[in-house]
């Protein structure tokens, strides 16, 4: 076979950009909530919609040679701003709600799409938009010289006619670069959203790429939107970790806690425990809540330097775990009303600690969810007893200690 230079021919950066449209998917859904979706040459090249009605519009330019696609004077920035004035004129998008991103699989820049990156206002995004037009028309509106191949984009985004639209755009105007190439991102993106063991990553993420890709395939075939819901993708996604891991745990890795680090901990009189306290919890549940405190604890440390788990997953467990203690705390308002506060407050404790929560695809310990709890309470982010800031704050006021 003949040797081909391939940076002789456009033939790649086709391949890449088709391809890139595709794998951009995942990038966008793993930052997608239950009810969001993310299309493919739906609304613009890669699409998202969001459950709360908002959309993002995302122009995405593959950049394999050294030329820069957001230069002055690059076709690739006209033609994405003239088809957004496009779509914006014939109603393809409603510019109020939809934000307009131009993503590059290179870290380059240029004066115009910078200085239409930093307008966040109407008054900045008129701005941008007359300097801009400084580049292309003198100060008579005599067009100056410019290349065949984006004149046309250029002359109908600086035309007065258009100008209240092509502000509207550039005030929902992001830039986003990526400084290493999109594959890389891409990947280290996955490892960041998805907190599943190192041994399988790889793995999932080659196996996640070829179902969105098959999944967007057979749309096409069937001539029906390319649209991946978020809710979809997490489900396969957990379906495809819990089978290639089998059963998922958090196995505990850290020395358990002696009887002087318990009763440590028990003299030192933490929140957590002052609010078990409060509704009236016995000395044996007290002594396991420290427990699975410092249990808790430890453990996250180690498997953080393990890398079994990440500060967003711990972040989002700990989302998760307020989000149960808030709905529980409102059934029991409702359920046990007529009981008092602090045996409320008591079977709420009771109801939290027992409860089990994965961590994403992980099964956490039970004692792991217990202490997590702990250490929610332990900052006042959550309490048992329904007037517990107003107790604890009393407390402290009769000690002498700072609020």
């Amino acid at each position: 076979m003949k040797n081909v230079n391939l940076g002789n021919t456009h033939v790649p950066d086709k391949v890449y950009a088709y391809s890139l449209q595709v794998r951009h998917m995942m990038y966008e859904l793993l930052d997608c909530k239950d009810g969001d979706a993310v299309s493919v040459e739906v609304f613009d090249d890669i699409g998202v919609e969001r459950s709360d009605g908002t959309k993002e519009a995302i122009q995405a330019k593959s950049a394999l040679s050294n030329r820069n696609p957001v230069s002055d004077r690059a076709v690739d920035l006209w033609k994405t701003l003239y088809n957004w004035l496009v779509a914006v004129q014939e109603k393809e998008i409603d510019i109020e709600c939809t934000n307009c991103k131009l993503l590059i699989t290179v870290d380059k820049h240029g004066n115009i799409v910078d200085s239409f990156n930093n307008a966040t206002t109407d008054e900045e995004a008129c701005q941008a938009w007359e300097t801009a037009k400084k580049e292309f028309y003198d100060e008579e509106e005599i067009e100056k010289k410019m290349g065949n191949e984006y004149a046309d984009y250029i002359q109908e985004f600086f035309s007065n006619k258009n100008r209240s639209d092509a502000c509207s755009i550039i005030r929902k105007f992001k830039l986003e670069t990526l400084t290493k190439n999109h594959t890389e991102s891409l990947y280290e993106r996955f490892q960041e959203k998805v907190y599943i063991a190192k041994s399988s990553l790889d793995m999932i993420f080659i196996y996640m790429l070829g179902w969105i890709d098959k999944q967007t395939a057979e749309l096409a075939e069937d001539r029906k939107p390319m649209v991946i819901y978020s809710k979809n993708f997490r489900n396969e996604l957990t379906a495809k970790y819990r089978e290639v891991n089998q059963k998922l745990s958090l196995v505990e890795i850290a020395p358990k806690p002696s009887k002087d680090m318990i009763n440590n901990e028990l003299d030192a009189f933490r929140v957590y425990i002052e609010q078990l306290d409060i509704v009236n919890c016995d000395y044996t549940d007290k002594i396991e809540a420290v427990s699975d405190y410092l249990r808790a604890s430890a453990n996250r440390t180690a498997w953080a330097e393990k890398g079994d788990i990440s500060k967003d997953a711990v972040s989002l467990f700990s989302e998760e775990l307020v989000r149960i203690w808030k709905n529980k705390k409102k059934i029991l308002d409702i359920t046990q009303k007529n009981s008092e506060e602090s045996e409320r407050g008591l079977l709420l404790y009771f109801e939290c600690k027992d409860k089990q929560v994965d961590m994403g695809s992980f099964v956490a310990p039970s004692f792991f969810t217990s202490g997590c709890f702990h250490a929610l309470a332990d900052d006042k982010s959550i309490g048992w007893h329904p007037e517990y800031k107003k107790i604890l704050e009393e407390r402290r006021g009769r000690n002498g200690e700072s609020l």
